[in-house]
């Protein structure tokens, strides 16, 4: 049985992290100087892009700084945050009142026993409570948030307004956020997200071909008795297209199999096992990042997809005009389409009248009829 170090565990936290060594290290520097830009972080990217797993290794490296690490999740984001500052979200205060009297001109009290007041800590109470645990932290705060899109706009802008004060303060604070390509401009834009709207934006993409090329070869060399060739690593390489999640996939099925079919100490990988890696990996792929991406889609917007992935030229670039001719409507009707799909990453336009896809294999998924699932497309074979 060989060791494998691959897991795509889908918005989890893998159990080996490669790239973007860029952003860490920025966000390392950023931990020891309060001056920096970093100290402030956006991340977005298309699923799979390895935004959770990003948010992840930052919160190990503050941790293993010493930094009080605060991970939040999209629901009841600001609830979480008190909780967690305060271990608790209600305080109990006790008073002892005492009834004022008078009798005949003789003022006087009378004791009427302790009264127990139960008060729920608020959003509202957010900025004061993060303050004061500022003021006593010794190694500094960091706070993630992961889905942002997720969060209620008023919610982030709370968040920014407590996060603000406390730099002002000149608090060793810090602030990562991660969400789909869209959520940058919607929070941005929104009054109130001033302090986002400054924080460094870092966009998850592919990996270069070096990237994944040099990902791979160390992954691989690390596993004892299993033999990987340059020309099959490149072949990987290529049909990840240096998708995170893909890389993750393939790696995880190609030991798989191997494991299923061999018990020997050593082994010198093949094509076909690649290719069945490969394939297997693909329909993971499509359940599990192409299909939600589409079912979130309008139609319009899946109409669009679907005429654009039949225009592509050698080039894999699509003429707007054309697709517009597709639909059987005029390029100005299409702009809000064209850039709802641009905002969220999932087309680019790279020239003027020119758009392509940005993630791997989804011009070949949209040319699927309908993208029917498994089921229906069985009942429809055997004609139920």
């Amino acid at each position: 049985m060989f060791t494998n170090p691959f897991s795509p565990i889908f918005g989890g936290k893998p159990n080996i992290f490669f790239g973007r060594e860029r952003i860490l290290e920025l966000f390392d520097y950023a931990m020891v100087n309060v001056g920096s830009d970093d100290r402030a972080l956006f991340i977005t990217g298309t699923r799979g892009s390895g935004k959770t797993a990003l948010l992840e290794q930052l919160s190990i490296r503050a941790g293993n700084r010493g930094r009080r690490v605060i991970d939040l999740g999209p629901e009841n984001t600001i609830a979480q945050l008190v909780h967690e500052l305060s271990n608790y979200d209600e305080i109990t205060k006790t008073v002892n009142p005492q009834a004022s009297v008078d009798i005949l001109g003789f003022g006087g009290a009378i004791n009427v026993g302790a009264i127990s007041k139960t008060e729920h800590i608020g959003r509202e109470s957010l900025q004061s409570l993060l303050l004061d645990v500022c003021s006593k932290s010794k190694d500094g705060i960091l706070v993630t948030v992961d889905e942002v899109q997720k969060v209620p706009l008023d919610d982030v802008s709370t968040l920014c307004n407590a996060f603000q004060m406390a730099s002002r303060k000149g608090y060793d604070i810090m602030l990562a956020v991660a969400g789909l390509p869209y959520a940058y401009t919607a929070i941005t834009r929104h009054e109130g997200c001033t302090y986002l709207r400054r924080a460094s934006h870092e966009e998850l993409g592919l990996f270069t071909w070096d990237e994944a090329n040099n990902a791979f070869s160390s992954i691989f060399s690390s596993i004892k008795g299993l033999s990987v060739s340059a020309d099959l690593i490149d072949k990987m390489n290529s049909s990840s297209y240096g998708h995170p999640y893909l890389m993750q996939l393939l790696g995880y099925h190609l030991i798989l199999n191997i494991n299923r079919h061999s018990d020997e100490k050593k082994h010198v990988v093949t094509i076909e096992e690649i290719d069945e890696a490969t394939s297997v990996s693909l329909i993971a792929y499509n359940e599990h990042a192409l299909r939600p991406i589409i079912d979130e889609l309008p139609n319009s917007e899946t109409e669009y997809l679907i005429k654009m992935s039949q225009c592509l030229d050698e080039d894999r670039l699509a003429s707007t005009a054309d697709i517009a001719k597709s639909l059987k409507t005029n390029q100005n009707k299409l702009s809000r389409t064209r850039a709802y799909l641009i905002n969220n990453g999932i087309i680019a336009s790279p020239e003027h009248g020119k758009v392509m896809f940005c993630i791997p294999y989804l011009a070949d998924y949209v040319k699927k009829e309908k993208n029917m699932s498994s089921v229906i497309e069985v009942a429809r074979q055997r004609r139920v």
